[in-house]
């Protein structure tokens, strides 16, 4: 294991891969036959809701650190407000993050927990907490944590006033404005492809044009890239709960093995051929 470490470069193919890492000051060679790609992904940074600009307002992240080394801090809130899809389903990030409404769900019972008289809103866009999870959400309904549905083209407000912040909203029910104050608000923030660009020209490997990388084959080739040897597991692929990222690592691992177990791997020769008709004679190929 290299930690604070990063690929410099690589060579080879299935079987004989060749990989320069630079620990600190360290420059280590390492010969392996397979890759298994799980760099996993981070949490956005919102710029919207006057995140950073009030320490009431935390993202998932961040209400987790609270929940593990505040505890008491947090007894004392009397209100609390989630709000879903915080810079994504929208143009720079069509895609859903996943994880987050099971995410807000839980930590709405863990602030019951702590204070059973909190007040805790979840405002949403869509709730997917789908298969088992949905006993959570049944338990959230039954604990009195309130939900309010929006549209993207009725978002959640955040102001202060004086030192009250406050979140306005429409209840889609009723059809009317509410307001509410609060000493607490949750961003649930997308999750993000880290930077992949250089690992994946170095790789030879596909993104996705979030800069996710991307399997061979979506169905017939999961946890396969196109170069073969190469596998790929986890949040680096696309936003998953920790479940799913476990069953593909063990798939992953799986196709890995396939390769180590094999003392000689045969691979199709690569013959290449000319069309006449299309060659204009620059010979880039023959260098190539």
């Amino acid at each position: 294991t290299y930690t604070h470490a990063r690929i410099t470069s690589t060579s080879g193919f299935i079987g004989n891969f060749k990989t320069s890492i630079e620990a600190g000051d360290e420059a280590v060679l390492v010969e392996h036959g397979a890759v298994i790609v799980a760099t996993g992904a981070k949490e956005s940074r919102p710029e919207e809701h006057l995140y950073g600009k009030d320490d009431r307002i935390l993202t998932h992240m961040e209400l987790d650190a609270a929940l593990t080394g505040n505890e008491e801090d947090l007894k004392k809130k009397e209100t609390a407000v989630f709000i879903q899809c915080v810079g994504s389903r929208n143009e720079k990030r069509p895609y859903c993050s996943k994880v987050c409404c099971t995410h807000t769900v839980k930590s709405a019972l863990k602030l019951k927990d702590l204070n059973p008289s909190m007040d805790v809103y979840v405002l949403y866009r869509d709730i997917r907490t789908y298969g088992q999870r949905e006993l959570l959400y049944q338990e959230a309904r039954d604990r009195g944590v309130i939900f309010i549905r929006h549209d993207l083209e009725n978002k959640p407000v955040v102001e202060k006033s004086g030192e009250d912040l406050l979140v306005r909203a429409q209840d889609h029910v009723l059809g009317m404005d509410l307001e509410i104050s609060t000493d607490l608000l949750v961003l649930a923030t997308a999750i993000e492809a880290g930077d992949n660009t250089a690992l994946a020209q170095m790789f030879k490997l596909t993104l996705n044009k979030e800069n996710f990388f991307m399997e061979a084959h979506a169905k017939l080739r999961p946890v396969d890239f196109a170069t073969d040897g190469i596998f790929l597991a986890g949040m680096a692929h696309y936003p998953k709960p920790v479940e799913e990222s476990i069953a593909q690592a063990k798939a992953a691992v799986s196709r890995a093995i396939v390769v180590l177990s094999k003392d000689k791997v045969v691979v199709d020769g690569v013959v290449s051929s000319i069309n006449e008709s299309l060659c204009r004679g620059c010979g880039a190929c023959e260098q190539a």
